[in-house]
């Protein structure tokens, strides 16, 4: 009854860092877009913030947990894909997006990863296709041009590169998420992203460089907002999101963080006066609802969190 009792309770902290995370993550696409409103790159934006996450992320482990600094050298390789592809792609394709079209729309589209897996699972891993996963394929398709403003033919033109953008986001954001959990059943999420977040920095050195954006002179309130998305857009939302993962199972991970649309889409029309039409609210709870059911049915067959399964290769079962 106590075991009973210990693992609840970790669901639970489970459950409230993804609650956290995903409000973060949504008011921050709002601060973004703010930002690119007034010129700044989307790519310039993701250099700061990387390194700037990279950076503190490293003093405070140094201070508090060296230990964490440390990963074996074998395994370097995954944090080369996790970094260079997995957060490299994501982090641009989601940024670019918002900044092409309304927050809303561009969120909503990177949560449409549960439907690539479970199109990946059907059509390579033989998985049985069922009516409610049927159903939530239907769903998604049909939510997701509404949200996009597929009904207004001039809108679709006129957003057609963003709406790319955000699919693309999306593929990232499902390999970054299954790749990463992978990672998580032998190393603490602060490691993952301390390697992650500082690859992709490197990455994004190549191209734009850093003394560029100190020679640009961005004014205070511009750091003050870099700063910002460096802290509660990346290092606190990213790791509650890995620390969720770690306690509950992918697939309850995804459905709470369908709570960050809700959250940018009220952000995005009290400070930025983006207003979703009726039937792009009706298509975002589409999609939601979709991703609701994809994600219960992959419950069904999915497997232990990465906590338990620790858990259970210490307890030698």
């Amino acid at each position: 009854m106590q075991r009973w009792y210990v693992m609840k309770n970790h669901e639970i902290h489970g459950y409230l860092y993804l609650l956290i995370g995903s409000t973060l993550w949504g008011i921050s696409s709002v601060v973004a877009k703010a930002l690119f409103n007034v010129g700044l790159p989307p790519a310039e934006l993701i250099l700061v913030r990387l390194s700037l996450a990279t950076f503190i992320l490293f003093v405070v482990l140094l201070i508090y947990d060296p230990r964490r600094l440390s990963i074996v050298l074998k395994d370097l390789p995954y944090f080369l894909i996790l970094g260079g592809i997995g957060v490299t792609g994501m982090q641009f394709f989601y940024y670019y997006t918002i900044s092409k079209i309304q927050v809303g729309p561009a969120i909503l589209l990177q949560y449409l990863q549960p439907i690539w897996v479970s199109l990946f699972a059907f059509l390579f891993q033989k998985e049985p296709a069922s009516r409610g996963k049927i159903i939530a394929l239907l769903m998604a398709v049909a939510g997701c041009y509404l949200v996009v403003g597929g009904y207004q033919f001039d809108l679709l033109r006129l957003n057609r590169v963003g709406i790319l953008s955000g699919l693309i986001a999306s593929f990232f954001f499902t390999f970054y998420t299954l790749y990463g959990e992978k990672g998580l059943k032998t190393y603490d999420p602060w490691t993952l992203l301390l390697y992650g977040f500082g690859i992709s920095a490197l990455c994004y050195s190549v191209f734009i460089s850093p003394a560029k954006i100190l020679k640009d002179g961005h004014s205070f309130k511009v750091w003050i907002a870099f700063l910002y998305i460096a802290i509660f857009s990346t290092l606190i939302p990213f790791g509650f999101y890995f620390k969720g993962i770690e306690r509950i199972r992918a697939t309850r991970a995804s459905i709470v963080s369908t709570w960050e649309p809700v959250v940018a889409g009220i952000a995005a029309y009290l400070t930025l006066g983006e207003v979703l039409q009726p039937l792009q609210m009706v298509g975002g709870v589409g999609v939601i609802g979709a991703v609701i059911l994809l994600q219960l049915a992959r419950e069904k067959i999915s497997s232990s969190s990465p906590m338990e399964m620790r858990k259970k290769e210490q307890d030698g079962l």
